[in-house]
């Protein structure tokens, strides 16, 4: 029997029972970056003494489950916005803006940096505006259509508030999906027609970063380093990267390009159990599909499974550590 995907596909019936007040109450100080910040970092210090390296193993009392089957990262000191204004880019004619999303600012802010090295070496200054905020995709798929909204508009204005930049880039797949169809959806749905063409001219610039490096590479504009076999990898495909984007094949250009021997896993595309919210409130389920995941990266015989989406990073990289696989869970 196929893994059971528990991606945001499925979108919630009209009929849907109104959302409690205390999650609605969560989505907005999520999009509250200012408070949200304070807030991790104070969880960060906090989370210190369970902390080992860059996971959190253990949790106290009622928080015990969310680590009971993996690991997560440890709350980055600094988020990315942060390090953003600390990075020094050479002046450059093209622009883009890149959209980071919640896990790539607070979680994993050096997959940020890596954004900005990388594209400033195709002699592409990257932009970060500070008002950015969540994508939206956890109040929308648990029906809070309002705070959805709220989060395209606000998203919407603030990554067209450049209007040199060639493209607007993002490295979470759900992320990219967000901005290139579902604030159109959202914005229609809710009748706010003077941001529908705001909405029409963002996805119009919207690109995954796979897709772009391999554009790049492909020009001529980065070059990838000549150097021996560097043995094999293999590659889990996000659902929305795959499904949605149709752009499964860019990173394993890239890898192969890289020096890597690609070993395709059995069930490479089948979901990791991550699914946002969803790993939270069915973890049984969630918990059962993760197994069967790390099942097939170990059958594959790679030292390193690459992957797309930093949540699906989250989930393997968790189960890894928490089942003490020697096999390194990377980011492509």
């Amino acid at each position: 029997m196929k893994a059971l995907i528990l991606s945001a596909f499925a979108r919630p019936l009209p009929s849907a029972k109104p959302i409690p007040m205390v999650a609605k109450s969560i989505y907005k100080v999520v999009n509250n970056r200012r408070l949200f910040h304070s807030m991790l970092r104070t969880a960060s210090l906090a989370g210190k003494p369970l902390a080992k390296g860059k996971f959190i193993r253990h949790r106290p009392l009622f928080l015990s489950d969310l680590t009971k089957d993996r690991s997560l990262p440890a709350i980055a000191a600094k988020p990315f916005r942060d390090i953003f204004k600390t990075i020094k880019q050479p002046e450059c004619r093209e622009k883009v803006v890149f959209y980071a999303g919640c896990l790539i600012d607070f979680a994993y802010p050096k997959m940020g940096e890596a954004v900005v090295k990388i594209l400033n070496k195709a002699g592409i200054e990257v932009l970060f505006p500070e008002n950015q905020t969540c994508c939206g995709a956890p109040a929308r798929y648990n029906a809070a259509y309002d705070v959805a909204a709220q989060n395209a508009q606000d998203n919407i204005n603030a990554l067209l508030e450049n209007s040199d930049e060639s493209y607007v880039i993002s490295a979470c797949p759900t992320c990219t999906v967000a901005l290139d169809r579902e604030f159109i959806e959202t914005v229609e749905s809710i009748g706010k027609h003077d941001q529908i063409a705001k909405a029409k001219q963002l996805a119009g610039k919207v690109i995954d970063f796979s897709t772009l490096v391999k554009k790049l590479v492909d020009e001529g504009r980065l070059t990838l380093k000549e150097r021996e076999k560097l043995g094999k990898i293999t590659y889990h495909d996000s659902c929305h990267l795959k499904r949605t984007l149709k752009a499964d094949q860019p990173p394993r250009d890239l890898l192969t390009q890289s020096g890597y021997e690609l070993e395709e896993m059995f069930e490479c595309d089948a979901c990791c159990g991550m699914g946002g919210s969803y790993s939270l409130k069915l973890p049984k389920i969630s918990g059962s599909i993760l197994a069967r995941k790390l099942t097939n990266i170990k059958a594959a015989g790679a030292d390193i499974v690459a992957m797309d989406c930093p949540g699906c990073v989250m989930q393997i990289r968790g189960d890894l550590d928490q089942d003490g696989a020697d096999i390194k869970g990377h980011f492509e």
